[in-house]
């Protein structure tokens, strides 16, 4: 069953064309963003300040970070909480910045958060953490499959023998592509060179001929792939068939998912793929108080924040407090949601 968010093209909400909306709603973001004083402080002190950890800054994680920022710092004088958004590598490394307590928020993968939830994958050695907790969920996150102009693909595996970006250690794009790999059976060694670029640099790699392909995790529409797509014709490949039906049937977090035709320019039809959803979660260390802060900022001012980027445009408070959360809620969310009558 594909997910509900992805049966109606974003860009049909877009009254201008998608490029130019998607161009103004990162810049009003990252100028939000630096008007924002961030100095780092330890999520556990008494601190005014809520760091987010997000991605890179032309990532829609870094723009949904200054989102939410953006309404936190509507309510500084209520709350008495000033917000900060922080450029990271992203999910795993967002996880990682709750742990040691520099990040009060992360903005993390469905399926990163239960493998931290639960000691895999790239947190194996680590162990479980018992202290992580929800917040909410966002929007669908497709793993996306990008081929260069010219290449003769229709899955993974023609990519072999090809140059390819797999992401960035850290990132959520490579513990999806790691799981890929592994449902495949792809070793590095199966293609002909191997890259770890991040967001903002895979586009630039596959129009200069560096790589023939990469995969990117990212709510659509996305500026990242907008680009790449106009600028050097990329097309977009299908991730689907029996390895990919096996693979969602094992794993609770992904779900079918369809990115819709004319998304992008050049891709006319719909691109059959799967993934996981984009979530916000924190410690159990970081005070009820500021969590419920949070929580309220945004569903106060809910219809603002669907408008802050296309992403955001379909989201319903009734699936973010339940869908793609595979650990306990927030303390702090969860008296909010009480009060809502969202949960009981």
């Amino acid at each position: 069953m594909l997910h509900p968010l992805f049966l109606r093209p974003p860009a049909a909400h877009c009254p201008i064309p998608l490029r130019h909306t998607l161009r103004a709603a990162t810049s009003t973001l990252l100028g939000l963003a630096l008007l924002i004083t961030p100095p780092l402080a330890r999520a556990v002190d008494a601190n005014p300040v809520i760091t987010i950890g997000t991605g890179g800054a032309t990532g829609i994680y870094y723009a949904t970070g200054g989102a939410i920022c953006h309404l936190i710092n509507k309510e500084r004088e209520r709350f008495r909480k000033r917000c900060a958004v922080e450029t990271t590598n992203a999910s795993v490394s967002n996880i990682l910045g709750l742990k040691d307590g520099r990040l009060t928020l992360g903005l993390v993968q469905s399926d990163v958060q239960y493998d931290a939830r639960k000691g895999l994958g790239p947190f194996r050695k680590a162990g479980p953490d018992g202290k992580l907790r929800a917040v909410l969920s966002l929007y669908p996150e497709p793993l996306t499959l990008v081929a260069r102009q010219g290449i003769e693909a229709h899955g993974i595996e023609d990519f072999r023998k090809h140059p390819f970006s797999i992401g960035n250690p850290g990132s959520g794009t490579r513990s999806a592509m790691d799981t890929l790999m592994a449902a495949y059976r792809l070793k590095s060694s199966h293609f002909s060179n191997v890259f770890e670029l991040k967001a903002d640099e895979h586009g630039a790699a596959l129009c200069d001929g560096r790589i023939d392909g990469f995969v990117f995790v990212a709510g659509h529409p996305s500026a990242n792939l907008q680009d790449v797509t106009t600028t050097c014709a990329a097309r977009l490949v299908p991730l689907q068939g029996p390895v990919i039906d096996r693979l969602v049937e094992e794993k609770p977090y992904y779900a079918k998912v369809e990115i819709p035709a004319n998304t992008y320019p050049g891709n006319p039809g719909p691109t059959p793929t799967f993934g996981a959803l984009a979530t916000l979660v924190s410690s159990s260390d970081v005070p009820d108080d500021t969590v419920y802060a949070v929580v309220k900022s945004i569903f106060e001012h809910f219809d603002e924040f669907r408008k802050l980027h296309p992403a955001l445009a379909h989201l319903e408070p009734e699936q973010m407090v339940r869908q793609g959360l595979t650990m306990p809620l927030h303390a702090g969310a969860l008296r909010y949601y009480r009060e809502r009558g969202w949960v009981q």
